[in-house]
């Protein structure tokens, strides 16, 4: 398999477009980013016909403030901050934490082979339900293939650097051999692989430390 690695400007969007299309202020977007609720990390500075914008992630930012104007009214912006921490990914969760995220079915949770039945989980294993989760929902991946996709996240996850750029799994066959790639930016395939399914890691990171935190708070 040959590949190639490219990085797409159309994913990103400037901050005055994100002010335009979430109708917030730019008070209310500067304060979020000063309590760490829109992270540093995913501004990038760029160079426009009007000059310096600073440009972010289209659907890490706008998701992120989706997520803070549905918590605001139920939690402070200082427990918001706590459910976006990473603290979130260190800690374990009793079984019952894990049941409160309703979209993770029972077929998901037969698929995680534990010697502990009884032990709390990991935030890796719950991302492992994830990951096994979506590919059922996604139903272009085999039983076999979609295990494969959650050991490998469950063995490499930790190597894959957050740097606040986007993280995913990529499933390619090629004359019936599988491949799972994880990786930072997209990835380019030659025309005798086929791209069977793909998981982004850190929405759906986002989306169970968002449940896990409810869960716990």
């Amino acid at each position: 398999m040959s590949a190639g690695v490219m990085t797409d400007q159309h994913d990103e969007i400037s901050k005055k477009d994100v002010l335009r299309e979430t109708g917030i202020s730019y008070g209310q977007f500067y304060r979020w980013k000063r309590m760490g609720l829109i992270p540093e990390q995913w501004f990038r500075r760029r160079s426009t016909f009007t000059g310096q914008e600073s440009f972010l992630p289209r659907g890490k930012v706008l998701e992120r403030i989706r997520q803070i104007q549905e918590l605001k009214d139920a939690h402070s912006f200082e427990e918001i901050a706590e459910i976006f921490s990473p603290d979130a990914v260190r800690r374990t969760y009793r079984a019952e934490e894990v049941a409160t995220i309703a979209w993770l079915s029972h077929e998901a949770q037969g698929m995680l082979a534990r010697r502990d039945p009884e032990a709390n989980f990991s935030f890796l294993e719950v991302l492992y339900l994830g990951v096994i989760q979506h590919l059922l929902d996604e139903g272009k991946a085999s039983r076999e293939q979609i295990l494969l996709a959650a050991d490998t996240v469950a063995a490499r996850f930790g190597e894959l650097e957050d740097t606040g750029t986007a993280r995913h799994l990529t499933l390619v066959a090629r004359e019936g051999v599988t491949t799972v790639v994880l990786h930072g930016v997209p990835c380019l395939f030659d025309r005798g692989c086929e791209v069977v399914a793909s998981v982004d890691l850190n929405e759906l990171t986002e989306r169970i430390r968002v449940h896990l935190q409810e869960a716990v708070g």
